[in-house]
């Protein structure tokens, strides 16, 4: 038995930062304890993640955040990858800056992602040559006074992010490798933002309207073959406020229409309806083969369902149709009698071509009832696509599709003969 190997000692050093890789950081540093051999391999770590958002006690956060400092500090080698869930209201922007400090000067940061739950902390991104990949949220942003942008950004995630008007351009613009957009951002003042990519490489956009934005537009983006449009208005907004936003929404329509992917969310096509459908979707998307319709509520309408089958209309090669609406179910609630008569008028045979020719897959994603729109969107397309093949209703498993509408779907007169509808739980 004296003689027996060690084994889990005499591991090469690259296999047991590979073990530890696997682990969490506080589970990394407690094999220091197994041996030896292993009292310093957790300080090879490349990947740190810390979550401080466990608890709002402030002298447990304090504690915490020392002994990340310290972790930090001990490490041998560059931190690649630095992931922080974060919850403070007094000393986030300090301890931030401590954290941001610590990085830059370790160098060869690749992914910095920081969530802070507590408040919109303010902070100071530093320059950190290899980024690749930022990811923020409630953070209120604000850049160097020579900064001249993050030369090998791949992807940017910002959302809740307060920024300037000055300080997010100079970020989109000094990114010359960006591939990647998500966006929620705020004015951190009373100017409104106005954006513009110009990025030749750029492949997926996703951004979130609100009333303050004037303007996104993306000028030059050959490569763009992914776009997600949604707003953050509520169900009771005015059609003032979604007149507002559907001027600068229609103009980065204009602008991605080169996409084979596309999403869009039911608040955003409310927005579109209120003003004239010629206008606000004048839009051919000649490349878009696949269309996600996300949420719902009860701003559905006649008007929505019109704007439905306008941007139907646009897309000629469409091949595949996604609805969402897991919300509370509404089948009524917003809807007149003669809304639904005229919902029920347009549900009839019309030319659009990509049902005549090429949408071949409907998945709607329900939870146990189906809203009247959405409904009448459905039988739509059953009517009309000629080359439907299927039809997939998915459902939480604990809800069961209403029978009701098991039987109206069935009944449905189908203009494809091999069309067939399932009922599946997710």
């Amino acid at each position: 038995m004296a003689d027996e190997v060690d084994r889990l000692s005499a591991l090469p050093l690259e296999i047991k930062t590979s073990i530890l890789h696997l682990l969490a950081i506080d589970g990394a540093v407690r094999t220091s304890c197994l041996s030896r051999s292993w009292r310093h391999v957790w300080t090879h770590q490349s990947n740190l993640f810390f979550d401080l958002s466990c608890s709002d006690d402030p002298d447990w956060l304090r504690e915490w955040v020392d002994i990340a400092v310290y972790i930090i500090c001990s490490l041998q080698g560059p931190i690649v990858h630095f992931d922080l869930c974060y919850y403070a209201e007094t000393y986030a922007s300090k301890d931030l800056f401590r954290f941001l400090y610590l990085l830059f000067h370790k160098g060869g940061l690749q992914k910095l992602w920081i969530y802070n739950t507590g408040c919109t902390a303010l902070i100071q991104i530093p320059y950190f040559q290899s980024l690749k990949d930022l990811d923020l949220s409630d953070i209120h942003l604000r850049l160097p006074s020579d900064f001249q942008g993050f030369e090998q950004l791949e992807v940017l995630r910002l959302s809740c992010v307060f920024i300037s008007q000055e300080d997010i351009q100079l970020l989109i613009d000094g990114s010359k490798y960006l591939k990647v957009f998500r966006g929620s951002v705020h004015s951190d003042g009373l100017e409104p933002l106005s954006l513009t990519f110009n990025s030749p490489i750029l492949t997926s956009i996703q951004y979130y309207f609100t009333e303050s934005m004037t303007q996104v537009r993306v000028i030059n983006a050959p490569c763009l073959e992914e776009a997600d449009i949604s707003t953050r208005i509520g169900p009771e907004s005015s059609s003032e406020e979604c007149t507002v936003i559907a001027a600068p929404a229609t103009k980065l329509m204009a602008d991605i229409a080169v996409v084979s992917d596309f999403s869009l969310d039911f608040e955003t096509l409310k927005c579109f309806s209120q003003v004239p459908v010629s206008r606000a979707l004048n839009v051919q998307f000649l490349r878009l083969r696949s269309l996600h319709l996300e949420g719902i509520n009860s701003c559905l309408d006649q008007r929505v369902f019109a704007t439905f089958c306008c941007l139907l209309r646009n897309t000629p090669i469409l091949e595949s149709l996604e609805i969402k609406c897991f919300d509370p179910p509404i089948v009524l609630e917003g809807l007149n009698e003669p809304d639904v008569l005229k919902i029920n008028e347009c549900i009839k045979k019309k030319e659009i071509n990509c049902l005549e020719q090429s949408l071949r897959q409907l998945t709607i994603s329900v939870t146990k009832s189906i809203h009247i729109v959405v409904m009448g969107m459905i039988k739509h397309i059953m009517l009309n696509a000629k080359v439907l093949k299927l039809v997939e209703i998915l459902h939480w498993e604990e809800n069961e599709v209403e029978a009701s509408i098991v039987e109206e779907l069935n009944l449905v007169e189908k203009a494809s003969s091999d069309v067939n509808v399932v009922f599946s739980s997710m």
